[in-house]
């Protein structure tokens, strides 16, 4: 007869911890926590721990369950609960909280779970790193981010009583906690709480602690979550640079402003909704005040963070539950990507890459280096497999971009072809230019993947555009023949605005066979303070690749105009590309080395950082043929960033901005783009004005409407999770 089987059973050696709670539950089983009536000390350690065995292997026994999941550390929980699932015949999950493969305490039972833990049904990791690590050992590794409360979890809150800030955490000895209370000094007008044990503060700290500071002692969780609701700012900070702070993921989960310690893998999991400092007293006050300043906008981004991390927690406990059922684990779609926009750098790729992973897909991109230091990924279900060809793309004459492009191709056909041949994949993806790469996914497609043409850009415009003459014209009658041959060869044809969807469908491709997606990207930061309230000399931008379509020449000159009116007026340049050697002596020339300011090539989140301290972006796009039908990304970022605009007035900026939501310029014209420069800085509140209505109109064009055209593209299911 079938032994009878109780409900999963997660068990942790603690008081009480929320995650596992929330664990449990998703998988319709019961939570316990296994605690020691010892003092916690090293001397009671070998005691605490056989305490603890004991009412485990008892806990077990009488509940019967059909699987267990068990926290680490300590090892010894894991270690008894796999003795027992052998035993039994049932499932062992372990969960793997950051200290498992970081803390020194433990690195001894490192060679224990190398031999424990590819032999449980699944390893769940908080991090990528962590699970990149588990991967390595053979381990069954799952990526499972925290689940959320919401605001029906939490107790009531308190009465508003003014602006008060909470400080979360437990005050043990990976929190800053002297750094935290000279911070607090540093906020009179604020009133903090901490939460957490005052006795683990050392007495003298604790009575130095200034007049605005409440210690408000261990508190349950639905009162430690009602006090997250009553405060205007949630701040966590930490020591410890592996962490993944529980408390970050209650304040987005309730919605709250979120400032964390400047911590790499809080940076990747709560980029997109929080505000970071390194752990110093000014830092920590600076960071708050902003989050303060920033209030609304903050909630606004926490609530889509949450959103987010709920879906990917969804997938990731639905893919546990099919592992406990022991049932076979439908494959995951594979999309390759073929670019030579270097990944991450590249933010459309690195959006849509985004997408994919959130959603569980298997993506392998093929790329070219970028042109400096990579940032980190945010967490996903899965992580992409990036091959990236050693072709930096440069800007310059004829012959240069043929052997770029031709070289590129070569590598890149090479790459996608052993892929194709070993893994099959549902899409392959591949953006222009040079339109002759859409070739390179050919075996794929031969293998039964769709074939998907992005067509960032129009190469007989743009061609034309730049080259003259008889052999210009050349250039583009054979450019016009090698989309023909792209378009007719892919399986469907992704544009980035109406105005280029009405050229490619002039030229004979099926409307059916093409799809809008705008180059906006899913921008879910904070916005900053009004213009008017910024501080310090007003700050002219302009970021993106330097050309001379993109009008940064023409910035320039209307800087010069508006010295004698603005001598402290400052124009940052972020980027990098064939006209910066002109650009500068251009600066030069003008007497302006002081005051316009090339910084390079950034990293995305940095160029985004860059644009959200100035007063003003500047979109000067020349009418060369091409700048006619762009719509710039870099707009649609100051408009997510609540940051006022000048632009070009030209047609496809006009179809999406009406007249209220930017500042139009004439085209090509210094002196009008110095003057709607001028009338801005002198009237903050139009400013203001106008970039509200930018942000409204960036939210109608935002990636949450946009991006179930990318997957229907695709071929891929655009709800719930692929």
């Amino acid at each position: 007869m079938r032994e009878a089987q109780g409900p999963p059973l997660a068990v942790a050696w603690a008081a009480q911890q929320p995650r596992t709670s929330g664990l449990a539950a998703a998988l319709g089983g019961e939570a316990a926590f296994v605690t020691s009536p010892l003092p916690r000390r090293p001397v009671t350690a070998p005691l605490r721990y056989a305490w603890c065995a004991a009412r485990t292997w008892r806990l077990l026994e009488r509940r019967r369950p059909s699987c267990v999941v068990v926290v680490a550390p300590p090892v010894v929980a894991p270690l008894v609960a796999a003795v027992w699932c052998r035993w039994r015949r049932r499932p062992l999950v372990v969960d793997c909280h950051t200290g498992t493969f970081h803390s020194r305490r433990w690195a001894w039972a490192r060679p224990l779970y190398r031999r424990l833990l590819p032999r449980c049904r699944a390893v769940l990791a908080h991090t990528h790193e962590a699970l990149e690590l588990v991967r390595r050992w053979n381990a069954p590794g799952l990526l499972l981010p925290d689940d959320l409360p919401g605001p029906i979890d939490a107790s009531e809150p308190r009465p508003d009583s003014g602006v008060t800030v909470l400080i979360a955490g437990s005050l043990d000895e990976n929190e800053p906690v002297a750094e935290a209370l000279a911070a607090a000094a540093l906020l009179p007008e604020v009133a903090i709480r901490v939460t957490g044990d005052p006795a683990l503060v050392p007495p003298a700290l604790r009575e130095s602690a200034p007049p605005n500071v409440t210690f408000t002692g261990h508190l349950p969780l639905p009162v430690f979550l009602g006090e997250m609701l009553a405060a205007a700012v949630v701040a966590v900070f930490s020591t410890d640079p592996h962490i993944m702070n529980r408390a970050a993921f209650e304040a987005v989960g309730l919605g709250r402003p979120l400032v964390l310690s400047n911590l790499p893998g809080l940076r990747e999991r709560f980029g997109s909704a929080s505000l970071f400092a390194d752990n110093r007293p000014t830092e920590m006050a600076e960071a708050v005040r902003r989050a303060l300043a920033g209030r609304a906008a903050m909630e606004r981004s926490s609530r889509q963070l949450a959103g987010e991390l709920r879906r990917q927690h969804a997938v990731a406990v639905d893919r546990l539950i099919a592992l406990l059922a022991g049932s076979t684990v439908e494959p995951r779609p594979r999309v390759l990507r073929i670019t030579q926009h270097p990944f991450p750098h590249d933010s459309i790729v690195r959006r849509d890459v985004l997408e994919l992973t959130a959603r569980g897909v298997e993506v392998d991109v093929v790329c070219a280096i970028g042109p400096g230091r990579e940032e980190p990924l945010p967490p996903g279900p899965t992580c992409p497999h990036v091959y990236r060809v050693p072709i930096r793309h440069r800007r310059g004459g004829l012959l240069r971009y043929v052997f770029e492009y031709l070289a590129f191709f070569l590598a890149a056909l090479g790459v996608a072809s052993v892929l194709g041949l070993r893994r099959r994949y549902a899409a392959v993806q591949v953006d222009n230019l040079p339109d002759l790469l859409v070739f390179a996914g050919t075996v794929p497609r031969l293998r039964g993947a769709r074939l998907v043409f992005t067509m960032y850009e129009l190469t007989p415009e743009m061609v034309s555009a730049r080259f003259g003459g008889r052999g210009g014209r050349a250039l583009a009658w054979a450019a016009r023949v090698m989309e023909a041959l792209a378009t007719g060869w892919a399986d469907h044809v992704i544009v980035v605005s109406r105005s280029c969807l009405d050229l490619v469908l002039g030229r004979g491709v099926p409307p059916e066979r093409t799809s809008i997606v705008l180059n906006t990207t899913p921008w879910n930061g904070s916005r900053p303070a009004p213009a008017g309230e910024r501080a310090g000399a007003p700050v002219l931008i302009t970021h993106g690749t330097l050309v001379e379509r993109y009008g940064v020449h023409i910035a320039i000159q209307a800087l010069a105009l508006l010295r004698p009116s603005w001598p402290d007026l400052t124009l940052r340049v972020v980027g990098g590309g064939e006209q910066m050697p002109a650009l500068v002596r251009l600066a030069r020339d003008l007497g302006l080395d002081d005051r316009v300011v090339f910084t390079g090539t950034l990293p995305w989140s940095e160029a985004l950082a860059e644009v959200s301290r100035a007063q003003l972006g500047l979109v000067p796009v020349v009418p060369d043929g091409y700048g006619q039908l762009l719509l710039p990304t870099k707009l649609l970022e100051y408009a997510w960033l609540g940051v006022p605009a000048v632009s070009s007035r030209l047609p496809a900026i006009e179809a999406y901005f009406p007249s209220d939501a930017l500042a139009y310029a004439r085209p090509g014209d210094p002196e009008d783009l110095a003057a709607q420069v001028d009338r801005l800085l002198r009237q903050p509140a139009a400013a203001e004005a106008q970039a509200l209505r930018a942000s409204e109109v960036a939210r109608e064009l935002a990636w949450e409407h946009v991006r179930d055209r990318y997957l229907g593209a695709l071929g891929l299911a655009t709800t719930g999770g692929v």
